[in-house]
């Protein structure tokens, strides 16, 4: 037994490449899947259904059960990679992914196919909160942030495709587009012959290639900030990818191709607002002014999307947002992986995974009964990007007047 327990714990020696970090990073496409892939289809999906009762509001919940699973299985699952490792679930949760995903291919009841997507969140669950983890564990410092803004650049290139490919599939039915969900099938044999569990603090110095250095002690005061500012920002991001498609058609624009094009001009922006992170923001500036600045970005998006008279201009400020939102995303991750030490870093990334997820989740429920108060989806955008435009301001006021009394990283 002790020398199985030294063979176990010298295994992870070699250091971590961009290879092995690569195929981490891949693994974030169950993110984008997930909420990206059929939002050009959901208007043909609510047609399709339109028979049942209170279709307008299910439809959506087709996109965020997902999120509301998730919020619940993360840091379960996280806390269990702490004891257990974190590969063996990883390759199983990608597997379970695939054939969950795929399930509407088939299926006729909208309810079924929702109990479908709560066990995609399930899986999403692990996928995204291992991933991340393992890229805190396999990697330190400035590659640590880098790759925590490669992971949501990927994430956005992967978004960029699957709404085009949401688009041109949507042409064939609603439910062709569901076939992407296979497409994890590819990286679980991947994971599980290159990758390999971090156990201790020498096996993270060992894979980082690092000396050893002071891992900061775990504050549950902190990462209850970091939850909060996680649940935000997945509110407002689902803002797009749910009510973009709606806000097109009721400005004219029926074709799935179109829409599926304005999807993927989101996705761009959210790219170019990773690479801003990475290169610029990430190593320049302190947290507050990260979000702050992300935060204006996001908000004039959404304030354009609301004054929008055409499709076009509607189109140009979903872009705009996803820039925005291509600063805030990666910030959170960056954030949270270098405020928990190795010893609860899978608890406290599902903890605030489960926090933007849950935000992701109530998007819907909340955006939906201000749109039957005010009338208009546009108005309640808008809306929304004044609020989010002034609590950018007030990060902007804490950073200069009162950071220096508060310790956030």
């Amino acid at each position: 037994m002790h020398a199985l327990t030294e063979r176990r714990s010298a295994a992870p020696a070699r250091e971590a490449s961009f290879f092995h970090a690569l195929i981490l990073l891949s693994t974030v496409i169950c993110g984008t899947l997930a909420p990206i892939v059929i939002g050009p289809v959901l208007p043909a999906m609510q047609q399709y259904f339109a028979g049942v009762r209170g279709i307008a509001t299910l439809v959506p919940v087709v996109v965020t059960m997902p999120n509301l699973v998730l919020g619940v299985m993360a840091p379960v699952l996280g806390a269990l990679s702490d004891r257990i490792g974190r590969k063996r679930v990883l390759v199983l949760s990608l597997l379970f992914y695939a054939i969950a995903g795929t399930a509407p291919l088939y299926l006729n009841s909208i309810y079924t196919i929702i109990g479908s997507r709560a066990l995609v969140g399930a899986a999403e669950a692990a996928v995204m909160t291992l991933s991340t983890s393992l890229i805190g564990d396999y990697f330190s410092g400035a590659r640590r942030d880098r790759y925590a803004s490669l992971q949501v650049t990927i994430a956005s290139t992967s978004a960029f495709i699957f709404n085009l490919m949401g688009g041109f599939l949507g042409v064939y039915g609603w439910r062709a587009p569901f076939a992407a969900y296979a497409l994890p099938l590819v990286l679980a044999p991947l994971v599980q012959i290159f990758l390999w569990d971090v156990r201790s603090r020498a096996d993270v110095l060992a894979v980082q290639g690092s000396v050893p250095v002071d891992e900061p002690k775990f504050r549950p005061s902190l990462l209850t900030v970091i939850c909060l500012v996680a649940f935000g920002v997945g509110f407002v991001f689902m803002v797009v990818p749910i009510h973009l498609s709606f806000m097109l058609v009721q400005l004219g624009m029926h074709s799935t191709v179109q829409i599926g094009m304005a999807y993927a001009l989101n996705s761009l922006g959210i790219i170019a607002g990773t690479i801003v992170f990475g290169l610029w923001l990430g190593p320049r500036l302190p947290v507050t002014q990260q979000f702050a600045l992300g935060s204006v970005v996001l908000g004039a998006g959404f304030i354009c999307m609301g004054a929008a008279h055409d499709p076009w201009m509607l189109t140009l400020g979903g872009a705009v947002n996803g820039l925005g939102c291509g600063v805030v995303l990666p910030a959170v991750v960056s954030w949270g992986l270098r405020s928990l030490p190795l010893a609860r870093r899978g608890f406290g990334t599902g903890a605030f995974t489960t926090a933007q997820f849950v935000g992701y989740f109530c998007n819907p429920l909340v955006i939906m009964p201000m749109v039957a108060h005010w009338g208009s989806r546009f108005i309640v955008v808008e809306m929304c990007g004044t609020m989010v435009i002034v609590l950018a301001l007030l990060a902007w006021v804490y950073t200069f007047l009162g950071a220096r009394h508060f310790k956030l990283s």
